[in-house]
């Protein structure tokens, strides 16, 4: 009797159980242990390509081609700090340098709490959108780095600052949304390992970038023309390759955007785009591809003008949300109790009073309307959308009837 091993989707080894008296297992084939299979424990999810999702390789490479021209950008924009902080300098205050240092890290720290606040919750609904934001503002900062020492003493510390709160945003919208992709790319509840990973890779990343900075630091900085064009050029690949990075992730939940390129193809061709297709077309550049039609979704019911009969009564009784036209915009009225089930049933009946511009105080979907509704929930789980959460931007405001 023989069996066949296999180790995260790789054959590994054969082995055979020989029929005699002692039941003694004879090993036929043991695979050898090569450098790449040893790399891949190293640095790739136990279980891959099976643990995580199909875009996980594809994305990977393009991150850390990123990681490494940012380290490499990084190390000229602290060549450029030390050189303003007067480093080298015999009148440099050890004191002035600190105070500088000091306001730096206050100002991000402030903006930092700032931003998470303001921001936080739409770190989860638009990842990839937020994750270029990141790299771009990341690029905008070690620009200004690379200007300091150009500027005025009394302005050296102002522009530190400034940088300082580039770098907090940087921190918390590249921080919340690599967890959030992370989570994206985890198919086996394992995303601690996926995370684990990651980190290893970009070190690997940070170490090779170490070394060809102190091969290139002696040699890009002796004049400032070669500075520029080296950090042009890395620049340039740098938001390319995120670019790529943001444009192969092939996300499987319902975010606002995605949900309106499916809506937008549904009710024009009557068909449901998969994921592959919807993230292809998704807009992910910050303030680029909005709807003009702006859904509240958790909003309440204080601007709600209406004359309730008993069918209106009785409708909005059954149902775990209310939905009405308000000031240009459709408003999505959640119950208490009510599920992200709820949440993608009156996005879908919102989306579809803003294309039919109703003027109704109340949008109450038709018996007709419900049926097509539940055709294309079909269509998304056949198509294998997620539908276990719905990342739609909902608030946590909730209404329930008293009595």
């Amino acid at each position: 009797m023989r069996f066949k091993e296999d180790y995260g989707g790789t054959s590994l080894r054969e082995i055979e159980l020989k029929p005699d008296a002692t039941n003694k297992i004879t090993l036929v084939y043991k695979g050898h242990q090569k450098l790449s299979s040893f790399l891949k424990e190293v640095f790739l999810p136990q279980g891959y390509p099976s643990s995580v999702s199909e875009d996980y390789l594809t994305y990977q490479f393009w991150d850390t081609l990123q990681e490494l021209c940012s380290s490499l950008n990084g190390t000229l924009a602290s060549h450029a700090i030390f050189k303003g902080m007067g480093v080298g300098d015999s009148q440099a205050s050890a004191l002035g340098a600190t105070y500088t240092w000091l306001l730096k890290d206050g100002t991000g720290m402030l903006s930092n709490i700032l931003f998470a606040w303001s921001k936080g919750t739409l770190l989860d609904i638009d990842a990839k959108r937020w994750r270029l934001f990141a790299d771009v503002l990341n690029d905008i900062a070690m620009f200004l780095e690379l200007l300091s020492p150009l500027a005025p003493s009394y302005m050296f510390t102002a522009a530190m600052c400034c940088t300082s709160v580039f770098r907090s945003l940087v921190g918390v919208a590249g921080g919340c949304t690599r967890a959030t992709i992370k989570q994206h790319q985890a198919q086996r509840n394992n995303m601690a390992d996926v995370s684990a990973k990651d980190g290893s890779q970009e070190k690997l990343s940070g170490l090779l970038g170490l070394l060809l900075s102190m091969t290139l630091i002696n040699i890009v900085t002796v004049s400032p023309v070669v500075t520029w064009i080296t950090f042009t050029l890395l620049t340039t690949l740098h938001l390319y390759f995120n670019y790529r990075a943001c444009s192969c992730l092939v996300m499987r939940s319902l975010n606002p955007t995605r949900y309106s390129v499916l809506l937008k193809h549904w009710f024009k061709e009557g068909t449901v785009l998969n994921p592959v297709q919807v993230n292809s077309i998704e807009p992910f550049i910050l303030g680029a591809g909005r709807e003009q039609t702006c859904i509240e979704i958790g909003a309440s019911l204080t601007d709600l003008k209406l004359s309730f009969d008993s069918t209106t009564d009785l409708e909005i009784n059954k149902s775990n949300y209310i939905i009405y036209p308000c000031k240009g915009h459709i408003r999505i009225c959640l119950r208490s109790g009510s599920n992200h089930s709820d949440q993608i049933q009156s996005y879908y009946f919102a989306y579809l009073a803003a294309q039919q511009s109703s003027n109704s105080p109340i949008i109450l979907p038709t018996a007709e309307q419900m049926s097509k509704h539940k055709e294309f929930l079909s269509g998304l789980s056949a198509e294998g959308w997620d539908l276990s959460f719905s990342p739609l931007g909902a608030s946590q405001l909730r209404y329930s009837p008293v009595s």
